[in-house]
This record gives C-alpha cells, structure tokens and sequence, in this order.
C-alpha cells in the first residue's frame, strides 16, 4: 500500500482530518485536506502515516443494515429494564428507547455509508510518526 504522509489538523471522535504533505508521500494527486478514519488514537497536530484501504462490501452492508436492528434490539431491552425500574408502563419506555437508540445507530451507519461505501476505499490513519526534528548547533567557523 502507498503511504500518505501528513499533520492532523482537527479530530472529532474517530475521524481526523489530515493535512497531506505531499513531499512525504508516495501516492501523486492527493487532495490537500483528506478526512481518514482514526484508529491508533491520534491527535491534533501528529504527524501521521495513512494509506487506503479496500474494505468487503459484505461487511459493509453488515454494518449499514444489521446496525439499526441492533438498535432496535438494544431499545427493547433498555426499555423493559427502564419500565420494570420504574414500576411503570411497558409500552412507553420501550418505543421511547427504540426511538433513541434508532437515531443514534442510523446516524451512525449514514455516516459510515457517506464516509466509506461510496468509494470502496476508505483512508486510515494506520501510525503516528515522531517528527523530524532539526538542530542548528550554531557553530562558527
């Protein structure tokens, strides 16, 4: 894979934007700016190594649809768990759980759909480099 050498710029949650620096880097054509996936816990201002990389459809379908019935899922189960808390009545805690949980997981699979699938190839921050660092001892001849 070819190597997108780069700085972070700004980081919200597990995405980074990375300011390429395009010396550095192998691949020709790259944009300025490229928003990549951050797994290694990067932040702002790390130089960092990022490539592409092909991800299964399959897998990817399995996150875009599998994850909103997880949701649901998870929205009955806190619901029960809330009304049998509270002494109250079922219905209402669970619809008002599935719809909570529902937002929060179709945010996420649209985002992961918008960000990866369209392509078939997703940036990932897979290192954080140690910068090069210059010393001028200042000696005169």
């Amino acid at each position: 894979m070819a190597e997108i050498r780069g700085i972070i710029v700004k980081k919200q949650g597990e995405r980074a934007e990375v300011k390429v620096d395009k010396a550095e880097s192998e691949l020709t054509g790259l944009p300025k700016y490229i928003d990549c996936w951050n797994p290694v816990g990067a932040k702002a201002g790390d130089v960092v190594g990022a490539e592409y990389r092909d991800f299964d459809q399959r897998k990817a379908k399995l996150v875009i649809y599998g994850l909103p019935v997880a949701g649901i899922l998870a929205g009955v189960a806190c619901g029960h768990s809330m009304a049998t808390f509270f002494h109250m009545d079922e219905l209402s805690f669970i619809a008002g759980c599935i719809v909570l949980w529902l937002l929060v997981t179709v945010n996420y699979a649209r985002i992961f759909k918008r960000d990866a699938v369209r392509e078939g190839k997703q940036a990932v921050i897979f290192e954080i480099q140690q910068p090069k660092i210059v010393i001028d001892m200042g000696q005169k001849e």
